[in-house]
């Protein structure tokens, strides 16, 4: 029987057309730019804005600078990634709150 090692909150879409209005709102021109004020390192944002994974730290980062709710930043596709010995499984969620939620449990 495996066991499970870990398990990480996997976002996997930041939303780039909300996150460029809310960086004009702050007049802010591009992610380097943004990189500096948020204090989210650079690669870091071309990661996400490529499509990859992120970790939920970083969108709280993000959401805390621009005073929204994490879930405005997000694609709204949320899941769990369990890893076992000889696997890794994704489980889709409904919501951030159940993804995060389940990751405790």
């Amino acid at each position: 029987m495996a066991f499970l090692f870990r398990i990480k909150l996997v976002i996997e879409m930041l939303d780039e057309t909300k996150l460029y209005s809310l960086m004009r709102d702050k007049y802010i021109k591009n992610i380097r730019e943004l990189s500096k004020k948020c204090k989210v390192p650079y690669t870091t944002l071309v990661y996400m804005l490529s499509g990859h994974d992120m970790h939920v730290s970083t969108l709280i980062e993000l959401a805390k600078f621009f005073n929204v709710p994490i879930d405005y930043l997000v694609k709204k596709s949320y899941g769990i990634m369990s890893y076992t010995e000889d696997k890794e499984i994704f489980i889709p969620t409904s919501s951030i709150l159940e993804a995060t939620l389940s990751t405790i449990m």
